[in-house]
């Protein structure tokens, strides 16, 4: 017997008109692309992506210069199972060892310090 996956509504259906259909089948990932903000001032850029539901098991953030990725999963119960997904391309200017995470209330906060060769420096001028 083939194995057939079936939307929400088609098991629904199924089963109003007494059929048995295993509604687990309908447990699809719907992917999301979590609003964002970018902050940035002279020591770092700051991203703050809403994760709501999301724990810190179901975080991952991965960077590969130059790009990073921010992955997110929470179980939405018999409606399927919630990704949220977004990709980012960081310039050289961001220290690679510094980037901090933390999740907070389904809040995320990625701290991407920048490298400190490369901040912006005031310059004296010495007079003779």
């Amino acid at each position: 017997m083939a194995n057939v996956n079936l939307t929400k509504s088609e098991a629904q259906k199924g089963s109003r008109n007494g059929g048995e259909r295993d509604v687990s089948a309908t447990r699809e990932a719907v992917e999301l692309a979590p609003p964002v903000d970018i902050y940035e001032n002279a020591d770092e850029l700051l991203l703050v992506a809403d994760l709501p539901g999301v724990g810190p098991e179901g975080v991952s953030i991965d960077f590969d210069a130059p790009e990073l990725r921010i992955r997110g999963r929470r179980e939405e119960g018999i409606d399927g199972v919630a990704e949220y997904f977004r990709a980012f391309r960081v310039d050289e200017r961001i220290d690679p060892n510094a980037i901090e995470a933390e999740l907070k209330s389904g809040v995320l906060y990625v701290h991407l310090k920048k490298s400190e060769d490369l901040k912006p420096r005031r310059v004296e001028v010495k007079a003779n």
